[in-house]
């Protein structure tokens, strides 16, 4: 049988991977005719994966891309009346290679804002979300957006599609909130998409997502109006929508292209503590502002609709792994970073041991409410010239600052701070930068995913500690994973821990990764949500100890000179982390510096992260790989 042959029948998806993986000109002519044969697949089955594996593949996708998108798109109109769910497939695959910028998107986006008459319901029901996707893709060209919303507009009167066109319309109403530049628009349109999300949540059972949604633009509104009860109210309505969410999807067949991610859930339940939070403490103004509650809000909304078009492209340079909606607030990104890098400030200068010298930190905050005078804090104000030597010294010394305050400011700190004390300034700021960013991360995600499904399987990881301790490992993983790439010019806060080791050299000791853990805590995106401490912690002292109200939960950190093997780390120090679980919640970390030799390179963040257990407790495991050789060495 020939290539195309059997693209058609039930053995496509095995030549699709065989073919997918050779390199060669003779099978680069297989599957040009393999993909000519696509179209006549009848199988749902066979033609998804199919087009799963060839999209996995970054050399089909660079020769072939094209190829494979005109195919799915060949002679769809005969396809929707016949085989309407064949049909939703193909237009979803050729959906896929325009948003990760494989092909140009004008011919599917056309078929998206055409609806054939008289579809069937099974191939009408599929649009609503990928005119979704597409719209989240391009949402900052009108030309392309209002053809798209019409055609939402559209689906709305059909019965099949009418209760996903209506919450996909209530996304985009969300949209226009994000990117507002005032607060009075902004109000608006979130008051607009509060009740098209609730309109969706009474139409439909199991609208999770529209009651999620909804609750986090009552919450905004509550802040702005300064109404406790209500933003107490609608913190425990975003609560219970995550909750019954992921219980409902649990176990059920989603595309995995589509489908509301594990890794989302840490974006909804951050925003669920700032709130709490913010209900408690709604007289304290430096703690939070309106535009900080907003963009809590916003990076909620690019973690729950990234998507994934191109499965295992994480390991193809030049290739989207991930895809966020493009919603560009300068402003509201501004303004909240300023809020958030305020409030960690004030509450890492009330620490015991504050990372930041007394004078750092007042002229920090000096400078913040100098950027936040101004509405938009990257440029300079008028009237204001910047000192070319200082912005000079600023941009070599302490980028992140300069991200976060505007050169001007940035600039204006520089002459006051010796060059260690701008160095650390400029290590808090960057933990925290990082620490905040959004989740959309090819092997974040998967990973987050894995250890949050192998916790679930244990009877107390529900409610509150799934929340927090959800929480808390997904900063403990972003910190493994910064300290995988950070170099040491960029460190800012004195020795790197992680540096080859010569012979003889004094080795690391434990006490630096756990002070660097700490500070990550303290000045990242849990910054004055929770309170890290060390006491009387099981008849011991806890390295790292976090607490979410009465909930603890206790990070062991230790050093392995010998055998960093996965065996070794639990029987040497499993049994302690998990000991510090005994009078609390039963989750903990072990975090372990590996100093032994590395002649080959380091292994994978991923690979050294895993979940341990020990008479009835759970220990996610963590190493952090030290004595590495620079790449050049190895």
């Amino acid at each position: 049988m020939t290539a195309r042959e059997v693209a058609a029948g039930p053995q496509a998806p095995v030549l699709a991977a065989a073919l997918a993986a050779r390199q060669d000109a003779a099978g680069r002519e297989e599957v040009a005719e393999f993909i000519e044969g696509l179209p006549d697949q009848r199988s749902l089955l066979a033609l998804a994966a199919s087009v799963d594996e060839l999209l996995a593949a970054p050399t089909v996708l660079q020769v072939h891309g094209a190829r494979l998108h005109d195919a799915l798109l060949r002679d769809l109109e005969p396809v929707v009346q016949r085989h309407p769910l064949i049909a939703a497939s193909r237009l979803a695959g050729a959906v896929r290679l325009a948003i990760a910028d494989a092909v140009a998107p004008f011919a599917v986006l056309g078929r998206l804002a055409d609806l054939p008459p008289g579809a069937p319901e099974e191939f009408t029901e599929a649009l609503p979300r990928l005119v979704g996707a597409a719209m989240d893709r391009w949402a900052g060209e009108p030309a392309i957006t209002a053809p798209l919303r019409a055609a939402l507009d559209r689906l709305r009167h059909e019965e099949a599609a009418s209760v996903d066109a209506a919450f996909e319309l209530a996304c985009d109403e969300l949209r226009v909130a994000l990117t507002a530049t005032e607060m009075p628009a902004v109000l608006e349109a979130l008051s607009e998409a509060r009740s098209r999300f609730a309109t969706v949540d009474a139409a439909e059972q199991a609208r999770h997502d529209a009651r999620a949604h909804g609750a986090a633009c009552d919450a905004v509104l509550a802040f702005t109006a300064q109404d406790r009860g209500r933003l107490a109210g609608a913190a425990d309505r975003l609560t219970a929508a995550v909750d019954q969410r992921s219980a409902w999807l649990r176990g059920t067949h989603q595309p995995p292209w589509l489908r509301p991610r594990q890794a989302a859930e840490p974006a909804w339940l951050r925003l669920v503590l700032l709130l709490r939070t913010a209900s408690e403490r709604l007289a304290e103004t430096i703690w939070m502002d309106v535009w900080e509650a907003l963009g809590a809000v916003l990076e909620a909304y690019a973690q729950v609709r990234t998507l994934q078009p191109l499965p295992g492209a994480q390991a193809a340079p030049g290739l989207a792994a991930v895809v966020e909606p493009t919603i560009e607030n300068a402003i509201v990104r501004g303004r909240s970073r300023l809020a958030a890098l305020r409030r960690t400030v004030v509450e890492a200068s009330a620490a015991e041991n504050p990372p930041l010298p007394p004078r750092t930190a007042r002229l920090l905050l000096d400078r913040i409410e100098s950027a936040g005078a101004d509405r938009r804090p990257d440029q300079p104000r008028a009237g204001h010239e910047v000192d070319e030597r200082a912005a000079s010294r600023a941009h070599r010394m302490a980028p992140a600052l300069v991200r976060v305050l505007g050169e001007r400011d940035a600039a204006g700190l520089t002459g006051a701070l010796s060059d260690d004390d701008l160095r650390l300034l400029d290590g808090v700021v960057h933990s925290g930068e990082v620490a905040r960013s959004r989740t959309a991360h090819p092997v974040l995600d998967p990973l987050l995913e894995r250890l949050l499904a192998g916790l679930a399987e244990s009877p107390g990881f529900t409610g509150r500690v799934r929340a927090t301790f959800g929480l808390l490992l997904e900063q403990t993983l972003r910190f493994l994973l910064s300290r995988a790439d950070l170099t040491t010019a960029a460190w800012g806060r004195g020795e790197d821990y992680r540096r080859a080791l010569r012979d003889g050299e004094r080795r690391p000791r434990e006490s630096a990764l756990q002070r660097d853990y700490h500070q990550w805590l303290a000045t990242g995106q849990l910054g004055g949500l929770v309170a890290v401490e060390s006491g009387d912690v099981a008849r011991g002292r806890a390295d790292v100890a976090v607490s979410f109200g009465a909930l603890r939960y206790v990070t062991e950190v230790k050093r392995e000179l010998r055998d960093a093997s996965r065996e070794h780390l639990e029987a040497a120090h499993l049994p302690q982390a998990a000991e510090y679980a005994g009078a609390n919640a039963a989750f903990g970390q072990l975090l372990v510096l590996d100093l032994t030799p590395h002649p080959r390179g380091s292994p994978r963040v991923d690979e050294r992260v895993w979940l341990a257990r020990h008479g009835g407790r759970c220990v996610v495991v963590g190493v952090v790989t030290g004595n590495r050789p620079a790449p050049h060495r190895l």
